[in-house]
């Protein structure tokens, strides 16, 4: 008789759970077709947050009145679940009356044991523990971190016991074991383990190790096993026609074991870390109008960054000032926050609501990126405290100074809120401070920091910057080198929106018509600031005469009591203006420093100018008709020295 669709049917095993005993042999229990749970419990929002997996065994059949065989059977999912975080597989173990747990070998049996491993473990190691020590010989090559070892104990014997972990952290070092009056270097090995050992695991001691005695545990390598095969359905991502033979699925991968595991990309993040810093960007405060609606649901944007413990204004006649981060009233009440770096305020409900117009002082901040200064104090089991204290150096800039510390494999972090106040986001966290002045620290942990863990410092340093505020700004110039001993009359030449302009230097070495600029004629080195700035790739074309610069050398010149130094220089007829340059030796005060001191001239007109150093400072005249010199030659030199004062330090025992 036909196979019909009804004959089809699914047999329940003896316990459908997810229990170790769960499965187990043939029940003769249909599961009824369509009915919700028939088969899987109900996903909790526990497991849907945590991840699970369910297991369950079943037995296909086909029930008929007769001995036919259905050829062909296939068993496969028809229908996959609406829900993307939930997927459903199929897996055989081959086996009439296997339970749960044997299953659960099936799926976790990835990796097989491989051949022994460098090393013997030393001493025993307790039931959880996460850390394993190897002996080896120097030769030998420890084990890298992400490598999957198993440990066995009792190998082919009644009581054997295997245990797979995944190697986390290696750290190895040289140790020196005496055998019969000789000194044997030997390796130790220190594995950080991802799973607690679940047993005892007995090892040899590094005598009985290096006399070759047979340890109780050894360790094994272990090979990609990969014996499970799965099966699902997938979706196509176009229907398919009849006589195709290519189809586009949306995925050949399907989830197997829930993983809390992600991948998160990070860009523009420095490796070595950046602290923002903010420094004052104006000397003194300012003071801005601002049209707000106060309230929880409003912001204010300031419009610039704020340094710290500068702001203050008047809300619905309360006084309102800045401290830590927080805006307080005279009475100590909240009533919003300020964020420095993105001069954002936020009201809280004590702030009041309505609309008002703020007059706020507050001191204007810039704030540059720059590395962070970092170090580490490690945590021993001799000095783990909750109580800490130290010294920065260089010490940190106001609320940039951030502490870590490691409690129960969890890492806390507390900031400093740009009073000098250490604070986390739960005041369960600890607490401490922060001196700007001397750069001393105070931490009391909110937790006993973990063994062999560190305290973390984080810090930046006040930046050494400039108030531009009331700088000029000065016009685009365009920097040009001729050779030395030019003759007045340079010209210049280049195209502006297809039109010729031209600039000439005069006899003072100053430039005219289309651009302004100089020239010193004895260097050839100039200057040239066009009246409209040009366009990109625009070539100047430059004409000149040159010849061969004059030089002297004047001796036996004595400076008066004020050290002004009166010479002439020339051949006696008039001196081309901007074509002079000075060389002078100057001795310090202790005549062991000497340097050479290099003055040019800037005219002031055709008879005379100022001979400068090269930072523009005036330090003489010139007279261009007779050549009469006047200067007081001055040069500034810096030496940093180390000075060591002895100090008393007092101690108690």
């Amino acid at each position: 008789m036909p196979i019909e669709t009804k004959d089809l049917v699914i047999y329940k095993p003896e316990r459908l759970t997810d229990n170790e005993d769960g499965g187990g042999k043939y029940s003769g229990q249909t599961i009824e077709d369509g009915l919700s749970n028939n088969l899987f419990d109900d996903i909790s929002e526990l497991n849907r947050t945590t991840g699970d997996v369910s297991m369950r065994k079943i037995f296909p059949a086909v029930t008929t009145a007769d001995t036919d065989k259905l050829m062909g059977a296939t068993v496969f999912i028809s229908e996959l679940p609406k829900d993307p975080n939930v997927s459903a597989l199929l897996f055989s173990t081959e086996s009439w009356t296997d339970e749960r747990k044997a299953a659960q070998n099936r799926v976790e049996n990835y990796l097989a044991k491989g051949g022994q491993s460098a090393g013997t473990p030393l001493d025993t190691h307790y039931q959880g523990m996460k850390i394993l020590q190897v002996a080896m010989f120097p030769q030998e090559t420890e084990s890298a971190v992400g490598d999957s070892i198993v440990l066995v104990s009792n190998e082919g014997k009644a009581l054997q016991h295997e245990q797979y972990v995944r190697i986390t952290k290696v750290e190895t070092r040289t140790a020196i074991l005496v055998s019969e009056q000789k000194n044997i270097e030997y390796k130790i090995a220190t594995y950080t383990i991802s799973d607690a050992l679940d047993q005892d695991f007995v090892g040899l001691s590094a005598k009985q190790w290096y006399n070759g005695e047979k340890s109780t545990t050894i360790i094994r390598d272990t090979l990609v096993a990969d014996t499970g095969t799965y099966y699902s359905s997938t979706g196509l991502t176009v229907d398919a026609n009849v006589g195709e033979y290519t189809v586009n699925a949306e995925g050949i991968y399907a989830q197997l074991i829930p993983s809390a595991q992600t991948e998160s990309q990070i860009v523009d993040v420095n490796a070595a870390g950046e602290s923002v810093v903010l420094v004052p960007g104006n000397n003194g405060t300012i003071n801005a109008n601002f049209a707000v609606t106060v309230g929880t649901s409003q912001n204010l944007y300031i419009g610039l960054s704020v340094m710290p413990s500068s702001v203050s204004f008047t809300l619905f006649g309360q006084s309102i000032s800045d401290q830590g981060g927080l805006l307080k009233n005279t009475l100590g009440t909240q009533v919003g926050t300020i964020d420095y770096q993105r001069g954002l305020i936020q009201w809280t409900d004590s702030a009041g609501s309505g609309s008002t117009t703020l007059n706020i002082t507050f001191t204007p901040a810039a704030s540059p990126n720059q590395y962070y200064q970092s170090t580490a104090i490690p945590v021993t089991q001799n000095s783990q405290s909750t109580n800490w204290t130290g010294v920065l150096v260089p010490i940190p800039a106001p609320g940039s100074l951030s502490i870590s510390y490691m409690a129960q494999g969890k890492f806390y972090e507390l900031k400093d809120d740009g009073s000098g106040q250490l604070k986390g986001t739960s005041s369960s966290f600890g607490s401490g401070r922060i001196n700007y002045e001397t750069g001393s620290w105070t931490l009391t942990a909110g937790a006993l920091p973990d063994v062999n863990s560190s305290i973390l410092l984080l810090w930046g340093t006040p930046i050494v910057t400039f108030v531009r505020s009331n700088l000029s700004v000065e016009k685009a110039c365009f920097d040009f080198q001729l050779s030395e001993g030019v003759a007045t009359g340079v010209t210049v030449k280049w195209l502006l929106e297809g039109v010729e302009k031209t600039a000439v230097s005069n006899a003072q070495g100053k430039f005219t018509g289309d651009a302004a600029g100089s020239i010193n004629y004895a260097t050839g080195k100039g200057k040239l600031i066009p009246n409209k700035l040009p366009q990109k790739s625009t070539l100047f074309n430059v004409t000149y005469n040159f010849g061969t610069s004059l030089e002297q050398t004047k001796s036996d010149i004595t400076p008066d009591s004020n050290q002004k130094l009166l010479f002439t220089i020339g051949t006696g007829s008039a001196i081309q203006p901007s074509s002079i340059e000075l060389s002078i030796p100057l001795t310090d005060s202790t005549g062991t420093i000497t340097r050479n001191l290099t003055l040019t001239d800037i005219p002031l007109n055709a008879i005379s100018g100022n001979l400068v150093n090269s930072a523009g400072e005036v330090q003489g005249t010139i007279n261009y008709s007779t050549g009469s010199v006047e200067i007081t030659p001055a040069s500034i030199y810096k030496e940093f020295k180390q000075t060591f004062t002895p100090m008393t330090v007092y101690g108690s025992a």
